[in-house]
């Protein structure tokens, strides 16, 4: 049995039966150390959301590639996360918040804080992105207190909270155009395997995608922002190996960390499979007699 058939086992009898608890963020703000982004970062991760910044998930795929651009990769970033919190706090999450509210889908998974020191100005932002959000929905639009930026991480936590609730679901309807997909099954199939190369896991996941219909245009985005995403969170763990064969010369070797190994056997005690135990066992057994026959 190859490892197609072996992936095709494990989205079909574990992926598919286990519930999302995923929640991603993408998260907005300055980046120096006066603004407040890095404090409300933290706030949302301890409240257990995933949270997104660009610049952790795409900065060396934009400099690989100089004919794609920032926007591009931050347009990207927003279809896929669950919720785009604007700190409206610096030139550039100015400009992000005048961009996304150009574009509708986007618009609608905003939540904008203002300093409330500029919340009366008659300034662009205010009579511009801000005043549209206002007329769709007044509570998308939060005002803040920079020597207070605690009680704004509690707002957004309470306000993301309730987003959350409605939107669990079973992984069995999770598209793949979204990161979130990647985020959850990759380490599913890393913990089956134990150790797995990354350029095998990139081809195989890729072939399984294109037999069921599902495989993006932005496959090979999402999957290396996903990638990137599990090794910053501290979920995976990677090993620069010089392999003697040449389809994965220079590759990565993936493994989970501890805390990558607790959070995916905690989702797999959520799988709503019968016999569940005896299927996992399966797939292991599976994964041990094609390691030893090659």
């Amino acid at each position: 049995m190859d490892n197609l058939h072996i992936y095709k086992m494990i989205f079909n009898d574990i992926f598919c039966k286990t519930f999302n608890h995923s929640f991603f963020v993408f998260l907005c703000g300055g980046a120096n150390k006066q603004h407040i982004r890095n404090k409300i970062r933290s706030q949302l991760e301890e409240g257990g959301f995933q949270v997104l910044y660009p610049e952790d998930l795409f900065m060396d795929m934009f400099n690989r590639n100089k004919k794609t651009d920032l926007l591009e990769y931050e347009n990207l970033l927003a279809n896929n996360a669950d919720r785009i919190c604007i700190i409206c706090e610096s030139m550039g999450s100015a400009v992000e918040l005048g961009a996304f509210t150009q574009n509708e889908n986007i618009a609608n998974k905003l939540i904008v804080c203002i300093n409330q020191k500029y919340s009366r100005d008659k300034s662009f932002i205010m009579m511009g992105p801000v005043k549209h959000l206002k007329k769709k929905d007044k509570s998308s639009v939060l005002t803040y207190k920079k020597s207070d930026s605690n009680s704004l991480g509690i707002e957004l936590c309470k306000k993301l909270r309730h987003f959350q609730n409605m939107s669990e679901k079973s992984n069995k309807y999770l598209p793949f155009d979204n990161m979130s997909a990647y985020i959850t099954f990759i380490p599913i199939i890393v913990y089956f395997y134990k150790t797995l190369k990354r350029k095998e896991l990139h081809k195989t996941l890729r072939e399984l995608l294109k037999e069921q219909n599902t495989l993006p245009s932005k496959y090979n985005q999402l999957f290396n922002a996903s990638i990137k995403y599990l090794i910053k969170s501290g979920e995976i763990v990677t090993k620069f190996e010089d392999f003697k064969f040449e389809d994965f010369k220079n590759d990565e070797t993936l493994s989970l960390s501890q805390n990558g190994y607790n959070k995916t056997l905690k989702l797999l005690k959520s799988s709503q499979a019968l016999n569940k135990n005896m299927l996992q066992d399966n797939i292991r057994c599976v994964i041990l007699k094609e390691q030893l026959n090659n």
